[in-house]
């Protein structure tokens, strides 16, 4: 890579971390932070010169809009929408892809009809997790963050359907 693209990817970095920083100190609606992560996307969408960029930017951008939705205790309809553009667009890696499959899980207490498809991405994410080298730092890591997730969810009350089935036909 150029000097001129890691640049210009330390700009972008440094200018979502500046709108982040912005949002939350604002403390505005959810439909601000979404309108502005979405202009921030569009500027340098314009700047980006290859497809992988403009997917990077992407995937950035549904990261930072997923989360914000997330920290707004939604509903389905509002969180939903983002989590399939994100699915739609792809992960960059896999702690990506286990963080958005938590905080899916975190949601459900919001919207619990929606568990049996949570746990399945948590699932998904977590064997792909396990396929990491034993006693790898990131491996541990990326576990320790699926367990909280199944932790904060069960704390409200959210199982997996027919959990409960499972257990009683073990004993």
């Amino acid at each position: 890579m150029s000097k001129s693209r890691e640049e210009w990817w330390r700009t972008v970095g440094r200018e979502l971390d500046y709108l982040h920083l912005t949002l939350f100190a604002a403390k505005s609606p959810v439909e601000v932070d979404v309108l502005a992560l979405r202009d921030f996307e569009r500027k340098f969408l314009r700047e980006a010169r290859s497809d992988f960029e403009r997917r990077q930017i992407r995937r950035l951008t549904a990261n930072s809009i997923l989360t914000h939705v997330f920290l707004e205790f939604t509903t389905w309809e509002k969180f939903g929408p983002h989590l399939r553009r994100f699915e739609t667009i792809g992960y960059t890696d896999l702690r990506m892809r286990v963080h958005v499959a938590c905080l899916y899980v975190q949601s459900l207490p919001y919207f619990p009809e929606r568990a049996r498809d949570a746990f399945a991405m948590l699932a998904d994410a977590e064997r792909r997790v396990l396929r990491l080298r034993k006693g790898s730092t990131r491996r541990e890591e990326l576990l320790r963050g699926i367990a909280h997730a199944r932790q904060e969810a069960a704390q409200y009350g959210v199982k997996l359907p027919g959990a409960e089935r499972e257990q009683n036909l073990s004993r």
